[in-house]
């Protein structure tokens, strides 16, 4: 987890597929600290990107996080998604944030083809 890194420095881009299985089972325990935990490694305006398979519960868990907006899926094949969110600007605020529904933006077409999803 973050708690072995350093404090600073902080991140204009953090970039995971993180595991969401132990063994044939569902586990989500990696996937809830790193989002619990990327709005404290992430400069101010700083992006999260997330590979996850579609079924995984993503944006609600991004959505709950204060300190992020901007919350939106940014490819979807039906099997993989890659989910963004963006810390919130230090003294700014009015960002949109989505509990749990999905945005359709192509803001990032490097990463999702590097991801290996098609846009």
């Amino acid at each position: 987890g973050f708690e072995a890194l350093p404090r600073r420095p902080r991140f204009n881009w953090i970039v995971s597929n993180p595991p969401v299985h132990n063994g044939l089972q569902a586990d989500f325990r990696v996937l809830r600290l790193l989002v619990r935990g990327a709005a404290r490694r992430l400069r101010s305006g700083g992006e999260l990107f997330i590979v996850v398979q579609t079924y995984v519960p993503l944006g609600a868990m991004l959505a709950d996080q204060p300190k992020l907006e901007d919350v939106r899926t940014l490819s979807d094949d039906g099997r993989f998604s890659v989910w963004a969110a963006r810390k919130r600007a230090q003294g700014g605020g009015g960002g949109e944030k989505m509990a749990g529904k999905r945005k359709r933006e192509g803001s990032c077409p490097v990463l999702c083809e590097r991801a290996g999803v098609p846009l």
